[in-house]
């Protein structure tokens, strides 16, 4: 087989559309441009935003550094495509009340400019204020997806991870028969948190249903649990479902990206990662949390295309 002549890499490079100088880069997530204005969330279709509740204040932060190392995905994303990163909420650390109207007031911005807030925090407790101010602005029903190790439907405490699926459901826009949760490791078929997720009719799949199906079939059905009968669909990844991220047990990032990837292209009304509690950037999910959130920003892109 000849070599190729000179210049032909490059002409071919060029057909592909291929650039010629590598894109300057925004200082947000994945390279995005800061977004400091609400006037100029106008036009985007997904906007980052980092809230440190209840997880350590620089977690955000962690995963935006950390993300920035898929920036040269950017370019290759649908061109309708546009997203920026609103940056971090100042909140207050001592009551979740005040910190979550603090949330609200960004997260509304976002929704006003008919983008879809993507959320960065530490706690999965993240999902409630976004969910709060979802359930003010959709006019039907939303779907739930999320990836997680356990199934946090405790009715107390009042703000808690443990509770916040609980939370959801009382917000009225989200159905038990909508709410998908997968990940989770089995729990004993007479405990009270099975009792009551078999109650509720809310539906779960376990690490071992994702081992045994694969995690495209349990993705898929999951994704078509939640779109059923509703407006739109919440995405919800705790990396804390990931083997080695807080337990030696849990999902493969091969699994948990494929995962993601599936649900991401359908229509969603808002995503969270969580689930970085330490923000130290070696081996507490800050690098995974900044791959999934990749993930999502390419599947939001692939799914207007």
């Amino acid at each position: 087989m000849s070599g190729m002549k000179a210049g032909q890499i490059r002409a071919l490079w060029q057909a592909v559309g291929g650039r010629e100088e590598p894109p300057a880069s925004g200082s947000g997530a994945l390279g995005l441009p800061a977004i400091e204005d609400a006037a100029a969330l106008a036009g985007l279709t997904l906007v980052a935003l980092g809230l440190p509740i209840d997880g350590p204040a620089g977690a955000p932060g962690a995963v935006r550094r950390m993300s920035r190392r898929y920036s040269g995905w950017l370019p290759e994303l649908d061109a309708g495509f546009r997203a920026g990163d609103y940056g971090d909420v100042d909140v207050a650390r001592d009551d979740h009340a005040v910190a979550f109207m603090q949330a609200h007031d960004r997260l509304a911005d976002i929704l006003a400019a008919g983008s879809a807030p993507l959320v960065l925090g530490g706690s999965p407790l993240v999902s409630v204020p976004v969910l709060q101010v979802l359930a003010g602005k959709l006019r039907g029903r939303l779907g739930v997806v999320a990836f997680t190790p356990a199934y946090e439907v405790a009715p107390v405490p009042l703000y808690s991870a443990q509770s916040r699926w609980a939370r959801a459901l009382e917000l009225g826009v989200v159905s038990p028969s909508s709410l998908v949760l997968v990940g989770g490791r089995a729990e004993p078929s007479d405990g009270p948190v099975r009792r009551l997720l078999d109650a509720i009719g809310a539906t779960t799949f376990s690490l071992a249903d994702v081992a045994q199906d694969g995690m495209a079939v349990i993705a898929q059905e999951a994704l078509e649990t939640a779109a059923s009968g509703t407006e739109a669909v919440y995405l919800s990844v705790d990396v804390a479902v990931l083997a080695g991220v807080g337990d030696p047990l849990g999902l493969t990032a091969r699994e948990l990206v494929a995962g993601v990837s599936i649900v991401s292209r359908s229509l969603l009304a808002a995503a969270d990662v969580c689930g970085c509690m330490q923000a130290t950037g070696q081996g507490d999910g800050v690098a995974e949390a900044a791959r999934v959130a990749a993930e999502i920003v390419a599947g939001v892109a692939g799914g207007i295309s």
